[in-house]
């Protein structure tokens, strides 16, 4: 697999608000909520919008952004071109396990958009 490349990331205000605007569909979890709009681009992009406001500490946006990008990095060649803002909805407990939650995300993700192979 290759890195978080930019043609894999929303990058532009712009690109945030289009998604935010006119989602074609929003998954829920506990703690997370992801925007799903329609792509301009060929391949499917992933935008992170993980405040401070929902989470104070550094350390665990931190963690939060690398484990939402490495499951994204699993799933965005086998899933149609969208555009993907994930946010947070309410702050989680250093103890509480989010890479189940951001896993079982994706995997919903890559179920309703996945590439139908000849």
């Amino acid at each position: 697999m290759t890195n978080f490349q930019k043609q894999h990331r929303l990058l532009k205000p712009a690109e945030f608000k289009a998604v935010f605007d006119k989602p074609i569909k929003k998954i829920h979890s506990t703690h997370l909520l992801i925007f799903v709009g329609e792509s301009i681009c060929p391949q499917a992009r992933l935008g992170l919008a993980i405040t401070k406001k929902k989470l104070k500490n550094a350390v665990d946006r931190n963690r939060l952004k690398r484990l939402v990008r490495e499951n994204f990095r699993h799933v965005r060649d086998d899933i149609l071109p969208i555009d993907m803002v994930v946010i947070v909805k309410s702050g989680y407990q250093r103890e509480f396990d989010i890479a189940q939650e951001i896993t079982e995300l994706f995997r919903k993700i890559k179920k309703m958009y996945r590439i139908e192979k000849l």
